[in-house]
């Protein structure tokens, strides 16, 4: 009897213990074999080209180059491979700037087992897997968008957080202070910037302070 031939997954995110327990979890599914680990964007680039997995299961925030960046160039170096991206930023803006780059699902890392390797599997069978509380965003998106009288022009949406970082900048502070400042990585102040200096169209920390002031995005009492 011929076997079964197993999804070949390649995990990619920046901490150990993460891709561990990623590992360990997915050696348990007879199906499913883990066939190469990497640490940073660049490095999940390499292995796709290598390794040619079905399916690269990535984090966003890597050092190096992004989840989002890096998921583009898997699909150019190895097309046949579908991109699973496991993340924990659930913002709708975030959603759907990484399901826009062409990856075939989002699962939030707070979802259960269960749900990882019902995602995989969908994935590899060729369609696209959403994790629940991600598609109710989206939904409940939708229907605001389409129930919201809209203006000339729509107004830019930033996150409590991307506004408190776009605060930080406007005083002058450095990534790593910011970082400092609020209990989290320089990688997740970097990957927050980006997104933030995408959503308003300028690429320079100057543009970007004059438009905040100009569109009264922060708070000038500091």
């Amino acid at each position: 009897m011929t076997q079964k031939k197993k999804i070949r997954v390649l995990v990619a995110d920046d901490h150990h213990l993460v891709r561990a327990g990623i590992v360990s979890l997915l050696a348990s599914q007879d199906d499913i074999e883990v066939v190469g680990e990497a640490s940073n964007g660049k490095e999940a680039v390499e292995k796709a080209k290598s390794l040619l997995p079905d399916i690269v299961l990535m984090d966003i925030t890597m050092p190096m180059m992004d989840g989002i960046k890096a998921s583009g160039q898997v699909a150019r170096v190895s097309p046949a491979t579908r991109v699973l991206v496991l993340t924990q930023y659930e913002q709708e803006e975030y959603i759907r700037r990484v399901m826009s780059s062409g990856v075939s699902g989002y699962i939030l890392k707070s979802s259960l087992v269960d749900d990882l390797t019902t995602a995989i599997r969908t994935v590899h069978s060729g369609k696209r897997f959403v994790t629940p509380a991600v598609s109710e965003k989206l939904v409940d998106a939708y229907i605001k968008n389409t129930t919201t009288p809209r203006g000339p022009k729509a107004a830019v949406q930033l996150t409590n957080r991307e506004t408190e970082i776009l605060q930080h900048v406007a005083e002058g502070l450095s990534n790593l202070q910011i970082a400092s400042k609020l209990c989290i990585s320089v990688r997740t102040v970097e990957f927050h910037r980006t997104n933030i200096m995408e959503k308003l169209g300028v690429h320079e920390t100057a543009s970007l302070v004059k438009y905040a002031i100009v569109n009264k995005l922060i708070d000038l009492n500091i």
